[in-house]
């Protein structure tokens, strides 16, 4: 973990220098509250670094958050930003295959709510991989996939490439299972 991706390690160490500043202070007092001035100094570093720069990791987790987002909104337009134009997988061969089929699949699902339960994400490069599990709640009044019940636990693989301008965007999504029982895009 770098200073990065988290203020906490910055906090900790302004945590540490607070405390020598109160014992500085306290044998030389002339100095009256000046030594303060460096843990305060570095504490608003954390927390300028954690929000002004975001690492490669963060940038694919606010992707992962935006599609899913989209994907219960039905907004196939935001999804369609997340997604390389040269996305191609097995059954879909380019980004408006996927969209097509995605938007047809969100019609027929009334998603309610999609979480994040687990999340492995590798990166290597201008390359990273991710697999997702998500708990998908239907509504099981409209939804045409609900008749084996309203929850359903998803897990897909991304793979996203790095653009030239530097934004990460996924460059293929894989079915892996639907209530661990293994699936294709090519079996909905």
């Amino acid at each position: 973990m770098s200073i990065y991706e988290s203020p906490w390690i910055l906090l900790t160490a302004a945590a540490i220098l607070l405390v020598a500043a109160g014992i500085v202070c306290q044998i030389r007092p002339g100095w009256k509250r000046w030594p303060y001035i460096v843990p305060l100094l570095i504490g608003a570093l954390a927390f300028g670094l954690d929000w002004l720069v975001k690492t490669d990791a963060e940038q694919i987790r606010t992707i992962l958050n935006n599609c899913r987002t989209s994907a219960v909104e039905g907004r196939i337009d935001q999804l369609g930003l997340c997604i390389a134009d040269t996305y191609m997988d097995p059954v879909h061969r380019s980004k408006d295959s996927l969209l097509n089929a995605a938007e047809s699949i969100l019609q027929n699902a009334c998603l309610e709510r999609v979480l994040e339960r687990g999340l492995n994400l590798q990166i290597e490069g201008d390359r990273a991989a991710s697999r997702v599990r998500y708990r998908v709640h239907l509504n099981p009044q409209r939804s045409r996939y609900a008749v084996g019940g309203s929850l359903l636990f998803v897990s897909l693989e991304f793979e996203f490439f790095r653009q030239p301008n530097g934004r990460w965007l996924i460059q293929q999504i894989l079915l892996e299972s639907v209530n661990d029982h293994p699936m294709s895009w090519r079996e909905i």
